[in-house]
């Protein structure tokens, strides 16, 4: 019973860490809208210069990601109250995120290290089978309709709608279509996977170990 708890109680550490990390990664991939750029002709929905596109792309990762920066000013967009209030959410959700990452990157790093030592690594086999099961189910539902996915995301995240953007007042939205939110969505479940990948290895080898 207390190898149990102990073993649900590392998934579940080692489950947040890898989660954060994966947000982590994912919303700093700038490579990935500049790539789309050009991909979904970002130019002709927005009528902006790629380079345009790219700093004031710039500006929204450096002001979710920067404490310090307390406002977002787009160069090249207007914004609406709404819109702004919005994006003031998510960077409150991204700041709680790199926090638990900054906490429990290190102490699952350090955990690792110690069940590795002794050779204990398997008992996060059935925990991390768990997880990807899940994770693949999430999947498979955003291949067969992103948008219901996406929808749920949000409903669940925020409390109000000011997520749901109007091209009008929030230009912005011309640069960030559902593809490149699924695009971004498939990337950090790549990374989350990468990272659950690598542990599961070390799992197994502690099995075979053991």
């Amino acid at each position: 019973m207390k190898l149990l708890g102990k073993q649900s109680m590392y998934g579940v550490m080692i489950f947040l860490a890898c989660l954060a990390l994966a947000i982590f990664l994912t919303v700093n991939s700038i490579w990935l809208f500049d790539i789309n750029i050009h991909a979904l002709k970002l130019t002709k929905a927005t009528g902006l210069r790629p380079s345009q596109m790219h700093q004031d792309y710039v500006r929204i990762i450096q002001y979710l990601q920067l404490p310090w920066v307390s406002s977002l000013k787009f160069h090249f967009f207007a914004s609406s109250d709404k819109g702004l209030q919005h994006f003031r959410d998510v960077k409150s959700l991204i700041m709680l995120n790199n926090v638990v990452g900054i906490v429990l990157v290190p102490v699952s790093g350090y955990l690792l290290h110690q069940l590795n030592k002794k050779s204990l690594t398997w008992l996060l086999i059935t925990p991390i089978k768990v997880i990807v099961t899940v994770s693949l189910v999430i999947v498979a539902l955003m291949f067969v309709n992103f948008e219901q996915v996406f929808i749920a995301f949000h409903e669940i995240l925020f409390r109000n709608q000011d997520w749901i953007f109007d091209p009008s007042s929030d230009p912005v939205i011309n640069m960030l279509p559902d593809t490149f939110f699924l695009e971004c969505f498939l990337l950090f479940f790549g990374f989350f996977f990468g990272a659950l990948g690598i542990i599961y290895w070390m799992s197994r080898k502690s099995l075979r170990k053991t």
